[in-house]
């Protein structure tokens, strides 16, 4: 039995990705992929970091499809290819780096939060910048790429408890570090 999943909306193409269904996976990487990339690579401006973006975003909602929660299939991708563009930046998998990177880091208009976004931008990445490494690298995949404590305590081999204390103590470093209000509405 063929579907044709042209008819389908992406919750019902969700579903169906849930299911284990790879055909639907293959579709929904195929509608999204051009758009993804352009947007990317408008960021990275590096055509193999565009594609390992896009490819470690994909495979990591099919290695995650049993148990990822998706509301929004359009914003969570544009953010998740965001939040791995914004990690490459930070990992400084490349050299070149400039502020036209940086301003191609803002999601689209009709996604993009109320407040200032450079300046919020900026006290986010110089509050992390003071974390240890791990730290940082353990609260990022906590918040910004979803994963679980389980699944953080896996990748570093660590205990869950030592996934909490590093949490927690990156929300107290911003909690310390950000206005109040920008915490609150980020981190909450």
């Amino acid at each position: 039995m063929h579907l044709d999943f042209k008819e389908f909306s992406d919750e019902k193409l969700l579903l169906c990705l849930k299911n284990g269904n790879h055909m639907a996976f293959q579709y929904i990487f195929n509608k999204y992929w051009e758009k993804l990339y352009k947007n990317v690579y408008n960021v990275l401006y590096d055509k193999g970091l565009t594609e390992d973006v896009l490819q470690e975003v994909f495979s990591d909602i099919w290695l995650r499809k049993d148990t990822i929660e998706i509301r929004n299939l359009n914003a969570y991708l544009f953010k998740a290819v965001r939040n791995n563009a914004l990690l490459k930046v930070r990992n400084k998998k490349f050299v070149a780096f400039n502020a036209d990177m940086i301003e191609g880091l803002v999601l689209k208009p009709e996604i993009e939060m109320q407040f200032d976004k450079n300046e919020l931008k900026l006290s986010i990445e110089h509050a992390m910048n003071h974390l240890p490494a791990r730290c940082r690298a353990i609260f990022f995949m906590s918040r910004y790429q979803d994963y679980s404590i389980s699944e953080i305590a896996a990748h570093f081999e660590i205990s869950h408890r030592t996934v909490e204390n590093q949490i927690h103590v990156a929300l107290k470093h911003l909690r310390a570090n950000l206005n109040i209000t920008i915490f609150i509405l980020l981190f909450s």
